[in-house]
C-alpha cells in the first residue's frame, strides 16, 4: 500500500506586507481633530454645523476602513485557495476511512454477538441446576463489558458462577423472611439484597402513613336512641317536654289513641 507522502517543504509561504507610509501623519491629525470635536459644545444654533463636521469626518475614516477590508481580502485569497485544497485531500481520505471503520465495526459487533451467543448457552448449561432457573435469564447477568475482547471467556465464565451463587444465597435468606413474597418481587427487579429489603420497607412504611392518614380522617360515627314515653294526660306531656328542653334532647311528640 502506498502512503501519503506529504512533504511540507513543498508548502510555500510567501509572507505579505503592506506599507503605510502616511499612518504617522494620518494618526497626529486624527489625535487634533478628535481633540477638536471633543470641544465642541453643541447646540441650537451649531447643530447643524456639527452634524455636517462629524458626517464629513465619518466619510474619511470610512476611506481608510474600505481599504483595510480590500487589502485583507486580498491577502487572504492565497490562504483560501490552499485552505480549499487541504480540504479536498482530506475528504478524499475521510471518505475511505469511513468506508474501512464500518467494515471494522461490523466485524467486532459480529465478534461480539458470536461471544454473547457463546456465553449464553454457558449461563443457561449451569443455570438449569438451580432452582430458581424460571426467574432468572441470561439479561439478567450480562454486561456490556462482558463482550469487550479485554473481558476472556474464563473471566466471564467465573463472574458467572458468583452470580449464580450470590442469587442462591439471597433466595434462602428471603424465604426465611416474614414479607418473602414483597420482598422476592423486589430482587428479580433489582438482583440486590439490600435495595430489595430496602424497597419493601419503603413501600410498608408508605401504607402505613397512608393508612393512619385515611384513619384521621374518617368522620366519627354518631349514634343516636330512639326511646318512646307514653303520657296518659296533658299534664304529664307538659312535664315530660320541659324535663327533655332543659336537659337538651330532641324529641317529637304524637298523639295516638289507646
Amino acid at each position: 500500500m502506498e502512503e501519503l507522502m506529504i512533504n511540507e517543504q513543498q508548502i510555500v509561504v510567501l509572507k505579505g506586507s503592506v506599507i503605510f507610509n502616511d499612518f504617522e501623519r494620518i494618526r497626529q491629525q486624527a489625535i487634533q481633530l478628535a481633540k477638536q470635536i471633543s470641544t465642541i459644545d453643541v447646540n441650537e444654533e451649531n447643530i447643524k454645523q456639527s452634524k455636517k463636521l462629524l458626517a464629513a469626518v465619518n466619510n474619511r475614516i470610512k476611506l481608510l476602513e474600505d481599504k483595510r477590508i480590500e487589502i485583507k481580502k486580498e491577502m487572504l485569497q492565497p490562504y483560501h485557495e490552499f485552505e480549499a485544497q487541504v480540504k479536498e485531500i482530506v475528504g478524499i481520505v475521510k471518505e475511505a476511512d469511513d468506508v474501512v471503520r464500518q467494515q471494522v465495526r461490523q466485524l467486532e459487533e459480529a465478534e461480539r454477538e458470536e461471544k454473547e451467543t457463546v456465553l449464553a448457552s454457558k449461563f443457561y448449561d449451569r443455570l438449569k441446576h438451580y432452582s430458581f432457573r424460571d426467574l432468572f435469564d441470561f439479561k439478567d447477568f450480562l454486561k456490556p463489558r462482558h463482550l469487550n475482547k479485554t473481558a476472556s471467556i474464563d473471566a466471564v465464565e467465573i463472574e458467572m458462577v458468583e452470580f449464580l451463587e450470590r442469587i442462591t444465597k439471597d433466595i434462602k435468606v428471603i424465604e426465611a423472611m416474614d414479607n418473602s413474597t414483597a420482598i422476592l418481587r423486589a430482587y428479580l427487579e433489582a438482583k440486590d439484597l439490600g435495595a430489595a429489603i430496602a424497597q419493601v420497607q419503603r413501600e410498608e412504611a408508605k401504607k402505613k402513613q397512608i393508612e393512619a392518614s385515611a384513619a384521621l380522617k374518617k368522620p366519627t360515627e354518631k349514634i343516636a336512641y330512639l326511646v318512646s314515653v307514653k303520657c296518659m294526660n296533658q299534664k304529664e306531656l307538659k312535664l315530660l317536654e320541659i324535663l327533655l328542653q332543659q336537659n337538651g334532647f330532641e324529641f317529637t311528640t304524637d298523639k295516638v289513641e289507646v
